[in-house]
């Protein structure tokens, strides 16, 4: 008689599933040698077997059904089939003599046994399918009405596992919020943004490029403003929103309006943020012999400023220009910390608190490290080692806990951001005439609201906040009487 051993497992990690069928495939091997056993073909399966349609199963079964073999071994019944389409159609071919034997380490089953047994083992199978899908479902149901998070976090998030809660991920972040601008604008398809942030440096965690649909599958889901979408249902989450409901709302509108932008030939990185001061139509641009035009669209007529084209290159360097205003050296930069880290040193209260906290982590670490120490040298019991490792644990979680809180409500938590921003608004200019097109975008949505021109020649300028007060700033201020003497 000859034999086909097959192999399944179904996990979520590659490395325990290889661990396991090769385990199996060994055994059973052992398994035919000592009762003398003929195996034609041993076949592995790395699939659920919850449903239907296996193709190393069914390849297992017509090589049966051709006569190049006439029984199976395998684990244990339940890596046939946990459903009962395929167990059924194991229990017929057996019963009609088409599998000859089935063999596992439990017991042989035979054309001649009772079939009600195999029936046993395959319904008791398939119901424990069914009980664990039920239970994963109402257990998901339960986090997702408690404000989790119960499946892997979306682009922009990460899952704690010490916390079980989904944070925001410092790395992706900052690209799902500029994603949501881009496409707000109306200006940029999905394919258009995906090349964007990919040049901008967003990568997945295999280190290759976010495809337009998966722009498309983060523009539409409602995650990154607090909502959890699961089976037609809106469930309030409790992580951090990356974007505003306004602009998510936005984004939906440019999505779904019927007079959306077709995605354009040509990018000009300027177009649809200029107006025209006299009239207040936006400038559109065009290409004509190797250059970029920006002009007025003379949308209400009448207008004579349509007439002004204004090359890319001059408008480069009126922006330029702009962009200057907001530039601060770093030792003007580096005073206002100094002065900045001056007032808000006299908390002192907040300083012991967190070197408390802080002593209290090393603490901590250095008795998880001493009871390893000790359990690897068998001084104390697995069962001792478990329950102070969570103690632990449990107090490494807390203490964190506390001390992310803390610093979030001291103001010296704020200095640093602050001082990015000085520094980017500092920077804008060298980026803004020394990067391609699609960062010369990034750096005027970043920095300006709106610019209007008359005469090609500035007429206002929009700054955002809070670079108008930068813009402000005189260029002769002496930031020295900042700092204490």
């Amino acid at each position: 008689m000859k034999y086909i051993i097959y192999c399944r497992k179904s996990t979520d990690t590659d490395d325990k599933q290889v661990q396991s069928l090769d385990s199996q495939e060994t055994e059973l091997s052992r398994l035919a040698e000592a009762h003398g056993l003929e195996v034609v073909q041993i076949l592995r399966e790395s699939m659920s077997a919850k449903s239907e349609g296996r193709p190393v199963f069914k390849k297992a079964l017509e090589m049966i059904t051709k006569g190049k073999a006439d029984g199976i071994m395998c684990w244990k019944l339940d890596r046939l089939a946990r459903n009962m389409i395929d167990g059924g159609k194991v229990m017929d071919m057996l019963g009609k003599g088409v599998i000859k034997e089935i063999r596992t380490f439990e017991a042989t089953h035979l054309p001649t046994d009772n079939v009600l047994m195999l029936a046993v083992h395959f319904g008791m199978a398939d119901q424990f399918v069914r009980d664990l899908r039920s239970n994963v479902k109402r257990g998901n149901r339960a986090k997702l009405e408690h404000g989790g998070w119960p499946s892997r976090a979306p682009l922009g998030y990460l899952n704690d596992k010490a916390t079980k809660t989904v944070q925001i991920c410092p790395v992706q972040a900052k690209y799902v919020v500029r994603a949501f601008e881009l496409y707000s604008t109306g200006s940029y398809g999905l394919a258009e943004i995906a090349e964007i942030l990919y040049d901008e440096g967003l990568r997945t965690k295999s280190g290759k490029k976010i495809y337009r649909n998966q722009i498309q599958r983060l523009l539409d889901s409602p995650f990154s403003v607090g909502l959890m979408p699961s089976n037609g249902k809106y469930y309030e989450g409790n992580h951090t929103p990356l974007i505003s409901k306004a602009l998510y709302d936005k984004v939906q509108n440019v999505m779904h309006s019927k007079s959306r932008p077709r995605t354009q030939k040509h990018f000009f990185p300027l177009r649809g943020f200029l107006s025209c001061e006299t009239c207040g139509c936006t400038l559109t641009a065009s290409l004509k012999k190797g250059h970029q035009y920006y002009y007025c669209t003379n949308g209400k007529g009448g207008c004579e400023e349509h007439k002004s084209y204004l090359r890319e290159q001059a408008l480069y360097g009126i922006i330029g220009e702009i962009l200057g205003n907001l530039k601060l050296s770093d030792r003007k930069i580096e005073l206002m910390y100094k002065a900045a880290q001056e007032r808000v040193g006299a908390d002192t209260y907040a300083e012991q608190a967190l070197a408390t906290l802080k002593n209290h982590l090393g603490t901590l670490q250095a008795r998880e490290s001493r009871l390893l120490d000790a359990f690897l040298a068998e001084q104390i019991t697995k069962e001792l080692y478990d329950e102070k490792s969570r103690e632990i644990f449990n107090d490494k979680v807390s203490t964190k806990k506390q001390l992310n809180e803390l610093e979030l409500k001291q103001p010296k938590f704020t200095l640093e951001p602050v001082k990015k921003i000085f520094e980017q608004a500092s920077a804008s200019q060298k980026e803004f005439l020394e990067g391609d097109d699609a960062k010369k975008r990034k750096v005027v949505e970043e920095l300006l609201w709106n610019l209007s021109l008359k005469n090609k020649k500035v007429a206002s300028i929009k700054y955002k906040s809070p670079f108008h007060i930068l813009a402000k700033v005189p260029k002769n201020a002496d930031f020295s009487l900042w700092c204490p003497q």
